[in-house]
Formats: C-alpha cells, sequence, structure tokens
C-alpha cells in the first residue's frame, strides 16, 4: 500500500474519447505499458496469423501510448472508445484474442455483434462478452453513430506473457 502524506500527492488519471482520437472517430482512453495481447486475422488459407505482423493501412491502437498519467493499467490491457458511423464496423475483418477477453460496452446507438459466428441485436447500455479466441466484430446497423466502450482482459497465456512482462 502506499501512503500519500498529502492530497497533492495523490495523481489522478482522467480520460475523455476527444483527447486522443484516432481515425476522428476512437480513443485509447487508458492502457498497460506491457503490450502482451494478440490481435489475430485469418490468413489466405484459414489459418490464425497475428495481425501486427502485417503493415496496416490505418493507425492501430495498440501499437500507440496514451499520456503517461494514462498508461497505468496493471492487468487491464486497454480501455478503447469508438464511434461507429452508420455502415461501418469496428474492424477491417473479423478477428481473435487469443490470449485474452474481452467486455464492450454500448454507450449510444444501436448495431449487430458478430460473436463465433451468431448475430446479435445491441443497442445502448448493453453489455456483451467476448470470450478468448472467438472471432467477433461490431458494425453499425443503424442511421446514427453506435458508441462502443472496450476493455481487454488478458487470460491463459496471457496471463503468463503479462507477468513475464511485469517481471522485467
Amino acid at each position: 500500500m502506499t501512503l500519500l502524506n498529502s492530497k497533492d500527492d495523490l495523481k489522478m488519471a482522467i480520460a475523455n474519447w476527444k483527447t486522443q482520437p484516432f481515425n476522428v472517430i476512437q480513443s485509447l482512453l487508458f492502457n498497460n505499458p506491457n503490450r502482451i495481447i494478440e490481435y489475430s486475422v485469418r490468413d489466405e488459407n484459414g489459418g490464425w496469423k497475428n495481425r501486427a505482423d502485417a503493415p496496416a493501412a490505418v493507425i492501430r491502437l495498440y501499437e500507440h501510448e496514451t499520456s503517461e498519467d494514462r498508461t497505468c493499467l496493471q492487468t487491464i490491457q486497454f480501455v478503447h472508445h469508438m464511434l461507429i458511423p452508420p455502415g461501418g464496423r469496428h474492424v477491417q475483418e473479423l478477428h481473435i484474442h487469443p490470449d485474452a477477453e474481452e467486455i464492450v460496452v454500448i454507450t449510444r446507438g444501436s448495431g449487430t455483434a458478430v460473436i463465433g459466428g451468431k448475430s446479435s441485436e445491441v443497442s445502448a447500455e448493453d453489455v456483451v462478452y467476448v470470450p478468448p479466441g472467438v472471432e467477433h466484430e461490431f458494425c453499425n446497423t443503424s442511421d446514427d453513430m453506435l458508441g462502443v466502450l472496450f476493455v481487454c482482459v488478458p487470460t491463459g497465456t496471457g496471463l503468463g506473457k503479462l507477468a513475464e512482462a511485469q517481471q522485467s
């Protein structure tokens, strides 16, 4: 436990999605300095490949840091906010995190969650669980912006990779 000598010793990290926008509609609010989770996509043969191994035409949030005060998470890998425009999707392709689970909070609008090949309608105030290793994406099927908050946490081998990274 850290003892604070005064209220001036306490540093509070506060994030607003507008403070670090990427592609105008998304923002990395908080992140972990130890990036260990994998973002995998299908290759041309239907197998899995790490998306980080291929060049990207867009900015990838996991390749960027937040400001020092918001690079403060110890177990959660990131908290990411996105506004998906009508007809849009949150990623270029279905993907998995083989070593992490994800909680997705719908903050506004409505759309479709595709998880493990099953589609479900989602709307504001819904909370969706994405298990490790399950293909997923979120699509905006409405005429308004779809607000989504992603929280990704390592599991299984991801916990081992995180513990190892924290030791170094």
